[in-house]
């Protein structure tokens, strides 16, 4: 399939290899995170974020077609960085222990810098990064149907595993996503994470300790 005009826009040109270059990018990048949470994605140009970023703009054009391409990196590295830590622990402990892993962690990765989570989902155009979602959505859901499968004998409810996996995932992301857009200041406590790993524990297995499994 031919690359369309918006999907070369979100792409970079190339990867950086030498260690000054990766520095480069990684200047660019951390110089649009900055102006996105200061004064937002409309605001933002590739001149500014270049000067921010301390180096010319030529070194910035040679690596990303412009400023959507930056964001879209941004995105990507941010959704890539918290979800191999969710992946990590994913199979860890007792199903308790690993509901709260992944509960902790999807709240972690919006409590980390909230005005740079709500400024990324708020305002970097949600096609930059399509691509990358539904490939962390698709990997997920395998590994959770997957586990769900393997605690088949303790679970309460009876809808299939593979719609039990998409609606707690759903759930506790749109959750997680409402609190940081709306009540950020909730994200810095225990008590959504708590509740939710309650919730999710106490549907699955019909109380809040889970099964222990040998």
């Amino acid at each position: 399939m031919t690359p369309t005009p918006q999907d070369i826009a979100y792409v970079m040109r190339k990867q950086p290899k030498q260690r000054r270059a990766t520095a480069t990018v990684d200047a660019i990048i951390e110089a649009a995170a900055r102006i996105l949470v200061e004064s937002g994605y409309a605001s933002a140009n590739t001149n500014r974020i270049a000067e921010r970023a301390g180096v010319g703009i030529g070194s910035l054009y040679e690596y990303f077609p412009g400023k959507a391409a930056i964001f879209a990196e941004l995105r990507r590295r941010e959704m890539e960085k918290w979800y191999a830590k969710l992946r990590t622990g994913l199979q860890a402990g007792s199903p308790r222990e690993a509901i709260r892993h992944v509960v902790a962690t999807r709240v972690r990765y919006a409590a980390q810098n909230p005005m740079l989570y709500a400024a990324l989902e708020s305002e970097v155009p949600q096609a930059a990064t399509a691509g990358m979602r539904g490939m962390i959505q698709d990997d997920f859901l395998t590994l959770s149907t997957d586990y769900i499968e393997s605690c088949r004998q303790f679970l309460r409810p009876n809808a299939p595993p593979p719609f039990i996996a998409e609606f707690l995932a759903r759930w506790v992301s749109s959750s997680v996503h409402d609190f940081a857009m709306h009540s950020p200041h909730e994200l810095s406590g225990d008590c959504l994470v708590n509740e939710l790993v309650d919730a999710v524990t106490l549907y699955l297995f019909g109380n809040v300790a889970g099964p222990v499994i040998e």
